[in-house]
């Protein structure tokens, strides 16, 4: 499935991305270039990244902050 129109990025690309390391929206775009264009798919790469992210640990917040 193509994500990125404009850059023609499909999913298994943005599923690449992350399995090599990429796990933000700007590593992901830089990374395969989408969202560079138009910016229509920035709502679904982000969904993807954390398709592809897998469950994460969740992370402390420090006493100070909370």
């Amino acid at each position: 499935m193509v994500v990125c129109h404009c850059e023609r990025v499909s999913e298994h690309r943005i599923a690449k991305a992350v399995r090599a390391g990429s796990t933000s929206l700007a590593s992901v775009c830089r990374e395969t270039g989408a969202g560079r264009g138009c910016g229509c798919c920035v709502t679904s790469l982000k969904m993807l990244i954390e398709k592809h992210l897998g469950p994460q640990p969740a992370r402390e917040i420090p006493h100070e902050a909370a």
